[in-house]
């Protein structure tokens, strides 16, 4: 049996960012398989999210992957939690581009199936038990203008064979954001962590608290990332190529609204896939949390 946080979070909605293309992996990193029954991470984030009390998730992908999305993955758990899919479109971009958008457009292609407090979260992440709990809780008293994010360490949650993109946080003493910036090209050097900033090359801290799509909204978030949406589409100046970060429009919610967000680190153990090479070491990670008995080797046969 699934033990639920509380029965007062039972409309509690988890937005799957599923659309990426997954350049650097060379393939549909969301639909890789690596549990012991070709449990893909979704599959163990969802588990999570039902037993920290979400009942319904809204997977946001391209058209064209809903069937095997369909086929693959969500028959597993479709009978656990209410599935519904929202399809992220090249429609209104300004150019022809195969290219998703971004983060920030994939979460408002989801906004008519939300109707509450939701949870966002990438597809290809894996974010651990305690964190679903951390997001629950934290959906439990929202308010409006009000979100949170769920960071970690920035040290480990690089990848050993090649640059990754993170969203670095600052906050004040009260752990509520004051600012994200978006880093790419993150990799341990002779120097250090080094990322790059807007051009400019950075040296990071270990120590840094990064977000990972690990997000808590109210509801009137999603008025204001449609209005930012508009605004980066009018002033695009790579327009094959930009993109509109969830992190981004959060940073400018805080500063035109007044929003707080607080910040809250999680202390899990964090897998992901980046590049081909990713994969051996991330299957290997979770079947040494199922052999610690923090998963079962049969997902969702032994869910209930």
């Amino acid at each position: 049996m699934l033990d639920r946080i509380n029965s007062a979070m039972s409309d509690l909605t988890l937005v799957v960012l599923a659309a990426g293309m997954g350049s650097r992996y060379g393939g549909v990193k969301q639909m890789e398989g690596l549990g012991p029954s070709r449990e893909v991470l979704l599959d163990y984030s969802v588990y999570d999210a039902i037993r920290a009390g979400f009942e319904k998730a809204v997977i946001v992908i391209r058209k064209e992957m809903e069937p095997g999305f369909r086929q693959r993955i969500t028959r597993r758990f479709e009978d656990r939690i209410a599935v519904e899919f929202a399809f992220q479109s090249m429609r209104g971009a300004p150019v022809s581009r195969d290219k998703p958008l971004g983060t920030g457009h994939a979460l408002l292609s989801a906004a008519h199936h939300v109707d509450g407090p939701m949870g966002v979260i990438n597809a290809d992440d894996f974010y651990g038990p305690s964190s679903f709990q951390l997001l629950a809780q934290s959906l439990a008293g929202i308010t409006g203008r009000s979100g949170v994010n769920i960071g970690f360490e920035l040290e480990k949650t690089l990848s050993p064979h090649g640059g990754v993109s993170r969203a670095v946080c600052e906050t004040c003493q009260d752990n509520f954001l004051i600012r994200i910036e978006e880093h790419t090209q993150i990799s341990r050097t002779d120097r250090g962590i080094v990322g790059s900033f807007e051009g400019e090359a950075r040296l990071l801290s270990p120590q840094a608290v990064v977000s990972l799509n690990l997000w808590g909204f109210a509801p009137d978030f999603l008025p204001f990332l449609r209005e930012k949406f508009e605004e980066f589409l009018g002033s695009m100046t790579d327009p094959e190529k930009e993109e509109f970060y969830l992190p981004t429009a959060v940073f400018q919610w805080i500063g035109e609204r007044d929003a707080t967000v607080e910040l809250r680190q999680s202390g899990e153990t964090w897998l992901g896939l980046t590049y081909p090479e990713d994969t051996a070491q991330a299957a290997a990670k979770l079947g040494d949390l199922i052999a610690r008995g923090l998963y079962p080797s049969e997902l969702w046969n032994r869910a209930r």
